[in-house]
Parts: structure tokens; C-alpha cells; sequence
């Protein structure tokens, strides 16, 4: 049986496509072209809003500040024809006012205007209809930022804590910048810690009263930081007094010497703390120290730089008990002179010096003039030719305990041999 030509065409879908889309343009075109007249309103949102204070304000030095960048919403009407092509650029909206001359907080009148007058539409509303602001002086502040960082190590490991930034700029308004006293980075850790670990932190503002500040009108050059905390192991030195011109063989066992602190508590790396058992304080001088008992007070203690003082003692005390030492002054005459380039000649003008020698009181009973010898060092002479003055220090032999109590020089005649 022949199906009529009407139903083959219902059953052809491209065909029937075709016809819809004709039919949809017929429409649009009747709706849009044969009723010119035909009005509509629109709303634009997102327009910006610019803000303006009177000429003598700006003079002062006052600006406009606000929370944030605000927008407004316009209703348009017109033809839809028309109001088809209209945006935001096509729109002015201002909040303005010409009698404010001081700071302080201020409600201004929003107004909206066609950018051009050539536009075929009108403004039938805007959204809000005033805004809020604050009218102050610029003003910005320097803060080092404080360490707020919460972190917990293990036993036995040392924690610091080193900021990707020193300082931070706050900038806003006067009377806002004014109330912050510090900026601290925060942030926390709160896995116990064997080994360094960064973390971001945030930066936040504090009044006077140790209040928490919202950043509000004001801006910080920087809201965040890094926070570096490094761990190292620690561990527990001694301290240990260090002398100079201390005979080789006295033994300044804890009898004759205290230390206090005995001990410092340092952290650094595993490989650097594996060699290190004591610290040193810095030198006391033998040749300055009698027979007596003695306290050198704030001895600056000496510690690596690659590892850190935790303890935080910087200083130490330390005793010396010599008050069973004997003394006994000797006339020297023996002398050496060493040090003198070999195309020099020399003669010592001076011929004894007295001397005072400290030790213990079985080796000063052995001593006698024929066992001390006055050593010149002409090594820092710096090619020097006649007679000078140069420094003294003493050889004992039979004993290794004694040492000359005072500073003593003597003269030499230096020449130049003759070529």
C-alpha cells in the first residue's frame, strides 16, 4: 500500500527541524520589528563605583578608603532592541561629596549616569543608594614580625624557628594604623618533631592591649610568611677554662680549679656533635696570676659556630686555689735571644733581670738562677737595627710547674751584618 506524500513528510525529522527553525525566526522578527515602541527594563549589576572627595580635601592630603571595591546595580529601561547592546561601560556610577574637609567615617550618595548622552535608554534605579566610607590620612608602618609559631620537639632535640621575612608594611588609614603595636606570624605544629619542617603562617595584628586586630581598611605588604623550624639533637659539654703561659706540667686538677656552669647544653648536627665534648672560655693569662686564690668573673665562653648555646649562658666563673703555691724572686742573667734572621747580629745590653716565680713549693726549693733563662723573642723586630726594647719570657729547667709572675723585657743592640 502507497503511504501519502503528508505522512512521509512527518516522518522526515530534518525536514521538520527546518520548518521549526523558519517558524522561530518568523516569531522573533514580529517581536522584535513589528512592535518598535514595545519598552522592557533591564539590570546591569558590577558597576563599579568611583569615589571622589572635593579639591581642598585632596590638598589635605586625605584620601577615601573602603572595606573593599564597591559595585553597584542599574536598572535600565528602553527599548529591548536597544537595551540588547547596553553594558557597564555604557554607565557611570559615583559616590562623591564636595563639603567633606576632615577624617572620619561618612555616608555618600551613590548616583548613576549614562556615560553619553547619544544613549536611547534611561536609569531607573541604582543599588545601594549610598555607601559607606572612611576619610582619613595615608599612613604606613614598619613591624618586625614576632615568632608565633607553635611547634613541639622530642626529647633529647632543639627547636628554632627562622621567618622567610623580617619586617612587614601596614598601610590604611590613620587613625587604623595607629592602633597596631606588633605583627606575629601564627601557626602550628602539632605532631611532635625530629627533623626541620616548614610551615605556612599568617600574619596577624595586635593592639596595645594584646588584642587581635581585623585587617579591616588597612593592608599588609604581605599576608603570610614561612616559617622554617629547624631541629637539631642536643647535647651536654663541658666547660673548660683555657690558659696561656701555664706551665706544661702543672696539672690544674679540680682542686686548684672550678667551673661554674660545668656543663653547656648545645644543639647542632649529629656529625658535629660527635666530636665536640667541651667548650673553652677565653684565655686567662698564667703570667698575671700569684700565689693566691683567685676568681675570674665573666669569662666569655667560647662555642662553635655551627652549633647554638642553648643553655644560654654566655659567661663563665672560674676559681683558681693557688693559695698553697710557693713564690721567690730571682736574679736572671743568663739570657737567649731567638727569633733574629740569620744576616743579623745582636748583644744584650741588659745584663740581669729580677724575676718573680710562682709554683709549687717542692720544685721553688729547687730552683736556682743557674736553672732560669731569660728568652728574648726578636721575631716581631720588623728588621728594627740599634738598640730596642723587646719582651721577655722564661726557660726553667729540672722543673715543669713554675711559671714568672709580671711582664719583663730587656735591651738589644740588633746589626746588620756586613755583606
Amino acid at each position: 500500500m502507497k503511504i501519502p506524500l503528508f505522512q512521509r513528510l512527518l516522518k522526515n525529522n530534518y525536514l521538520l527541524f527546518a520548518v521549526a527553525v523558519v517558524i522561530s525566526l518568523v516569531i522573533w522578527g514580529y517581536l522584535s520589528f513589528s512592535s518598535p515602541s514595545t519598552d522592557t527594563t533591564f539590570t546591569i549589576s558590577g558597576v563599579p563605583i568611583q569615589m571622589d572627595i572635593s579639591d581642598e580635601a585632596k590638598k589635605l592630603g586625605l584620601q577615601i578608603f573602603t572595606a573593599n571595591e564597591p559595585t553597584a546595580a542599574v536598572t535600565v529601561s528602553g527599548n529591548r532592541t536597544v537595551l540588547g547592546l547596553v553594558n557597564e561601560n555604557d554607565l557611570v556610577v559615583t559616590a562623591a561629596s564636595s563639603s567633606v574637609n576632615s577624617p572620619g567615617n561618612y555616608t555618600l550618595p551613590v548616583a548613576a549616569n549614562k556615560r553619553s548622552s547619544r544613549g536611547n535608554f534611561q536609569i531607573t534605579n541604582c543599588t545601594p543608594s549610598t555607601v559607606s566610607v572612611t576619610i582619613d590620612y595615608m599612613k604606613e608602618a614598619n613591624f618586625k614580625i614576632q615568632d608565633g609559631i607553635i611547634f613541639y620537639v622530642e626529647d633529647n632535640y632543639y627547636g628554632s624557628v627562622s621567618l622567610s621575612f623580617n619586617d612587614v608594611t601596614v598601610s590604611g588609614p590613620q587613625s587604623e594604623v595607629a592602633k597596631v603595636k606588633k605583627v606575629v606570624a601564627k601557626a602550628v605544629i602539632s605532631s611532635k618533631l625530629t627533623s626541620s619542617r616548614d610551615v605556612e603562617a599568617r600574619l596577624v595584628m595586635y593592639d596595645e592591649n594584646n588584642n587581635e586586630l581585623s585587617k579591616g581598611l588597612m593592608k599588609m605588604s604581605i599576608d603570610t610568611v614561612t616559617a622554617t623550624v629547624t631541629v637539631l639533637p642536643e647535647k651536654n659539654v663541658s666547660v673548660v677554662p683555657s690558659f696561656i703561659n701555664k706551665p706544661e706540667g702543672l696539672d690544674v686538677n679540680d682542686f686548684l680549679v672550678s667551673v661554674s656552669p660545668s656543663e653547656l647544653l648545645l644543639a647542632g648536627s649529629e656529625e658535629d656533635l660527635k666530636i665536640i665534648d667541651s667548650v673553652k672560655t677565653d684565655d686567662i693569662d698564667f703570667s698575671k696570676i700569684k700565689n693566691e686564690k683567685i676568681d675570674f668573673d665573666d669569662l666569655p665562653i667560647n662555642v662553635p659556630e655551627n652549633c647554638k648555646n642553648i643553655s644560654n649562658k654566655l659567661t663563665a666563673k672560674v676559681s683558681l686555689d693557688l693559695s698553697s703555691f710557693s713564690s721567690k724572686n730571682f736574679t736572671v742573667d743568663n739570657f737567649a735571644v731567638e727569633g733574629l734572621p740569620e744576616d743579623y747580629t745582636y748583644e744584650v745590653t741588659s745584663k740581669s733581670i729580677n724575676v718573680t716565680v710562682i709554683g709549687p713549693k717542692e720544685d721553688i726549693s729547687k730552683l736556682s738562677e743557674k736553672n732560669i733563662t731569660a728568652v728574648i723573642d726578636t721575631s716581631n723586630s720588623s728588621g728594627k737595627t740599634g738598640s730596642v726594647e723587646m719582651p721577655v719570657t722564661f726557660r726553667f729547667s729540672g722543673v715543669k710547674t713554675c711559671w714568672a709572675y709580671g711582664t719583663y723585657h730587656a735591651n738589644v743592640t740588633i746589626s746588620k751584618k756586613e755583606a
